[in-house]
């Protein structure tokens, strides 16, 4: 394909987008009915933090749990699962995804090839996902229309998928192509990047920093109008130098005010102590990444996360595990580097060594033990992404932000940051229901919620990396047909 029939299928492709019908999700998940399922004498590890029940069985019907019970139990017309020697927990939930290609002056070329492979890219993401027993995500960032489709036809049982919850923009930022997200002036864009841009911010993109709060309040009914499941806003703009404070308390107030309103969760991106304060003072519900600051939090600012109990959506996957350990490495072999150097005579200078050794790494690191310690309530927000398409990467990816073991890694990682196996399951399940304000269906194993379950064939107690063990997966009362999933993979090389 040449680059002008390239340019030109993009672009077919964001128009498409563009005139997509925005159908507003239900007030209450209805899964799709499915046949009967027993697990028997499985050991329960029900999401609540209680302690593990074994020998139960665990009746499934039309899509949700029936009965709990000990022993025997009414198995009859049911596919029955044999649960002995074996570990039922609720399905692991993720805060902070993003299925799409969102782009970025460094992913250029991703975005233009992919332009027009939303949906497929959306799907893909939510297989993969459901293969580590991820049952539900929530992307934070990301094109709307493609993901709501996507999102819409899971929750119909017309694919199979990790259940999605759409944010669409980060309200105030202005696209990839941005100032406010990779510090990209207008003069250096192309046609497709500005159209790229207005695709992504709905409206909602930087002009939205000098409405009054008056034309704010109409702005964001017109946003809701759309069918987003919750809201993300840019408590301060995306990088962490300079951290700019993005909205004033009174513009804070309405975000917060109009989301709840209808129901809808309300989050921030902030990457400053003070760009937190604000926004928690503002009523947010969650943090994604509170550790993502240029220093360490103040103690009255966890103080005050824990007295508002704010969830904390934490990427341990980048600060725990195999990533941990390439950082530490790295750092101490440029910290004898830097050693033979004169010292900094400016302050850029300073910065510049702190970055090389990626020295934030660190300060995310005691930041969120410093939130587990203090009692934050935690959930995994692992932000994995596509990032460069496998054609275009001149190194392999990492798996600490792929699609569903991500996630893992993610919450195997809270262990290493202070908590017990048993917290960090609570954390991926229970948690993570209720940052996607699902908590009556959802997070636990208990009768009338849907069943969205995950079983292991070793204790995850015993040792939390037995989450990687999944034997079956159970998604809106349908068993998961894994070794078919992804059905028509795009970024997954299968060997």
């Amino acid at each position: 394909m040449t680059a002008i029939n390239c340019l030109r299928t993009a672009f077919a492709g964001i128009f498409l987008m563009f005139s997509a019908l925005f159908v507003p999700a239900a007030t209450r998940a209805e899964a799709p009915a499915g046949g009967r399922i027993a697990i028997t004498s499985v050991t329960l590890i029900d999401g609540t933090g209680a302690p593990p029940k074994p020998g139960m069985t665990v009746v499934v019907e039309k899509g949700r749990i029936v009965s709990i019970a000990k022993g025997g139990a009414d198995t009859a017309g049911a596919r029955v699962i044999d649960g002995r020697g074996r570990y039922l927990l609720p399905g692991f939930i993720d805060s902070n995804v993003h299925v799409s290609v969102y782009g970025q002056p460094a992913r250029r070329d991703t975005s233009l090839k992919y332009a027009d492979r939303g949906k497929e890219l959306a799907l893909e993401f939510a297989q993969r996902a459901l293969t580590y027993g991820v049952t539900t995500m929530r992307d934070s960032y990301g094109v709307l229309p493609p993901i709501l489709t996507v999102r819409d036809r899971i929750d119909r049982g017309e694919v199979v998928g990790a259940r999605l919850k759409a944010a669409g923009n980060i309200l105030g930022w202005g696209g990839p192509f941005s100032l406010t997200f990779s510090l990209t002036k207008d003069s250096d864009l192309s046609l497709f990047q500005e159209k790229w841009n207005d695709l992504l911010a709905q409206d909602m993109g930087e002009e939205i920093m000098y409405m009054t709060p008056d034309e704010l309040r109409i702005a964001m009914n017109r946003y809701l109008d759309k069918g987003v499941d919750f809201i993300k806003y840019g408590g301060t703009s995306h990088f962490l130098r300079p951290a700019l404070i993005g909205f004033s308390p009174r513009q804070q107030a309405v975000i917060v005010e109009e989301a709840h309103k209808r129901g809808k969760p309300v989050e921030t991106h902030a990457t400053s102590s003070e760009g937190l304060t604000l926004a928690v003072e503002a009523g947010i519900d969650l943090i994604q990444h509170p550790e993502l600051t240029s220093r360490d939090l103040p103690d009255d600012l966890i103080a005050l996360i824990v007295k508002k109990d704010v969830l904390c959506g934490i990427r341990s996957n980048y600060i725990t595990g195999d990533y941990r350990k390439k950082h530490l490495a790295k750092r101490a072999e440029l910290e004898a580097k830097i050693a033979k150097m004169p010292p900094p005579t400016t302050s850029a200078e300073r910065w510049r060594r702190l970055e090389m050794m990626d020295d934030n790494q660190d300060v995310q690191r005691r930041n969120a033990e410093r939130l587990i310690k203090a009692g934050c309530r935690v959930t995994p927000a692992t932000d994995s992404f596509y990032g460069d398409a496998p054609e275009f990467r001149r190194v392999p990816k990492g798996d600490e932000a792929e699609p569903g073991i991500g996630t893992i890694r993610a919450i195997e990682g809270l262990v290493e940051l202070g908590m017990t196996p048993m917290e960090a399951i609570v954390a991926g399940t229970k948690h993570g229901a209720a940052a996607a304000r699902m908590s009556a269906d959802l997070g636990t194993i208990e009768p009338g919620k849907i069943a969205d379950l995950v079983l292991l064939s070793d204790d995850p107690l015993a040792d939390i990396r037995n989450i990687e063990k999944v034997e079956a997966v159970i998604a809106q009362g349908k068993l998961v047909d894994r070794a078919r999933l992804p059905e028509h993979p795009l970024f997954l090389r299968k060997p």
